[in-house]
């Protein structure tokens, strides 16, 4: 696994990324974040995807409560309705999620989230709305 990669632009032709996950510091989270896709690997994407399996993360919150200037998405999949539940924290409000489920968390909002639940192929992934060109500094 990598911690750091050239930079592609995006165009009309295929493109293969590996290496993945990119590992980066995010403020509020206690270890470096594994992101999937960011702008750095592919220049001029407006959204950048971090996460990963979260089978072994039962009671370990991964990230202190924290905000973005950017709206984030948390996507929870796993391999059955039902396999994985995370408490999501927004403002003191939480939130149940059981997978399959997305939940839209606003720029500015106070979150973090708390695995309840994972079996093994179980991942919750955050998918940073970075939106234009020159955005994606505030995303962190």
């Amino acid at each position: 696994m990598s911690t750091e990669s050239s930079t592609s632009t995006l165009s009309d032709s295929p493109l293969v990324l590996q290496d993945l996950p990119v590992f980066q510091q995010v403020p509020g989270h206690y270890a470096q974040t594994p992101f999937l896709l960011t702008r750095g690997l592919l220049d001029g994407l407006e959204f950048e995807i971090a996460g990963g399996e979260i089978s072994d993360k039962v009671d370990k919150p991964v990230a202190a409560p924290h905000t973005h200037e950017v709206p984030e998405i948390y996507l929870l999949l796993a391999p059955e309705p039902g396999a994985a539940v995370i408490d999501v924290v927004t403002d003191g409000t939480t939130h149940q999620l059981s997978a399959p489920a997305a939940m839209l968390i606003p720029a500015g909002t106070v979150h973090h989230f708390v695995t309840r639940k994972a079996v093994p192929g179980s991942f919750c992934l955050g998918i940073l709305l970075t939106g234009p060109r020159g955005d994606d500094e505030a995303a962190r």
